[in-house]
């Protein structure tokens, strides 16, 4: 369990206040945050009940397009869906956002969890990770032999972590070293901005 699991007694109680800290006009139900969280079951309810009490989420009616379960093939009807956002009016919303957010993953924590999926050459991480908001990717994996399905499962459990879609590129050694050669566009963003 990390730092901020101890102090607040939950990881999931964590995961959960980073959804809403990092997608703070958003608003999901109930199975869209188990899926990005990670969370199920009775947890996820205790826990949101948990931060509804104390005011950071609250309670909203929302309207989501969902697929018809009669009629014609690929067919949307419309559907009210109780959902919950962040109270943008709770009293320690920003000491909290910052608590949660910058205490997130070490560098070296997150080049940790690549290690079995392939050989590995380069992790540059930006974006999210130094809360640069402008960056082109939030984390940018170069190697021989990468094992994508895996590589995507530990990007899942990152956003499930973080609270946040991440953006991300996988290249092989070769691939980015003529991009990198050919002054690719792409890759001079990545890597001339902070990282």
């Amino acid at each position: 369990m990390d730092i901020l699991g101890k102090l607040f007694g939950s990881s999931a109680r964590v995961r959960l206040m980073r959804l809403f800290l990092m997608n703070t006009e958003e608003v999901f139900d109930k199975a869209e945050m188990g899926k990005r969280s990670k969370i199920a079951g009775e947890t996820l309810r205790k826990e949101i009940k948990l931060l509804e009490d104390i005011g950071l989420i609250k309670s909203r009616v929302v309207v989501k397009m969902r697929p018809q379960k009669s009629g014609k093939d690929g067919a949307l009807e419309k559907k009210k869906v109780t959902g919950y956002g962040l109270n943008v009016s709770f009293p320690y919303l920003s000491p909290l956002k910052s608590l949660v957010t910058e205490i997130a993953l070490g560098k070296e924590d997150v080049a940790g969890r690549f290690r079995n999926c392939g050989q590995m050459k380069l992790i540059i991480v930006a974006g999210i990770f130094i809360d640069e908001s402008d960056s082109r990717v939030d984390i940018l994996i170069v190697g021989d032999k990468l094992k994508k399905p895996i590589i995507e499962g530990v990007l899942r459990r990152l956003e499930a972590e973080l609270g946040k879609e991440l953006t991300y590129g996988i290249m092989e050694t070769p691939d980015f070293e003529y991009r990198f050669g050919i002054y690719d566009k792409f890759i001079r963003d990545v890597i001339d901005y902070p990282h």
